[in-house]
């Protein structure tokens, strides 16, 4: 896995143009997939396995009964992080009063409190290293989770009261609950994983 994103990233490197933000709206417009802007390059993001999309199916249940000062907002929610200029998404949000729109791109928001990715194997090295890294750069974000899907155990990544990233993010497995930012009550580990993965990380979908 580490060894592909390596590639990716020197592919990416010897291009000899690079998109702009416009050329990556326009794409889109047309496109069937969601697209992500990453250092000038349109890129496709694939679709998730069934057990990455019961995972995060969980969490958009938990988030929706939990959050009535915000919303939860599906991974159809485009974000721009002004720290890369790149066009991201997430596999979920929480975004609490109005979504903030940068000029050039109505359709995308800027200030999410708490960000969720479900690792799958294409993009570990992503999720969990850049990716991460351009969610921090918001202000507004306070929580940055990952959930595995081939294991049950969640890793929160938190700012804390100095404004400042924790290095070392909280990691969460069976028998233990988790909070976060803006939600009434916390999440147990069985929530998010029961019926899609057993007690040994094997799926129970297939």
């Amino acid at each position: 896995m580490a060894a592909c994103y390596a590639a990716t990233v020197k592919a990416i490197l010897s291009l000899p143009r690079r998109s702009t933000y416009a050329d990556y709206l326009a794409a889109e417009q047309t496109s069937e997939s969601q697209l992500e802007l990453i250092d000038g390059v349109i890129v496709a993001m694939a679709g998730g396995s069934n057990e990455h999309n019961a995972i995060a199916g969980r969490f958009a249940g938990a988030f929706s009964a939990r959050v009535p000062p915000g919303f939860y907002y599906t991974p159809a929610q485009r974000f721009w992080i002004a720290a890369t200029a790149r066009g991201r998404y997430s596999d979920g949000s929480i975004i609490c009063g109005k979504p903030a729109n940068p000029a050039h791109d109505a359709q995308a928001t800027t200030n999410p409190v708490v960000v969720v990715e479900v690792l799958s194997p294409s993009s570990e090295g992503d999720d969990d290293g850049e990716k991460r890294r351009d969610f921090q750069s918001l202000e507004s974000l306070q929580a940055y989770v990952i959930a595995a899907q081939d294991t049950r155990w969640v890793k929160v990544y938190r700012r804390n009261e100095r404004g400042t990233w924790c290095e070392q993010p909280d990691v969460y497995r069976d028998g233990e609950t988790f909070e976060l930012p803006r939600l009434t009550r916390a999440i147990s580990i069985s929530e998010v994983y029961d019926g899609i993965l057993d007690g040994s990380g094997r799926s129970l979908l297939r």
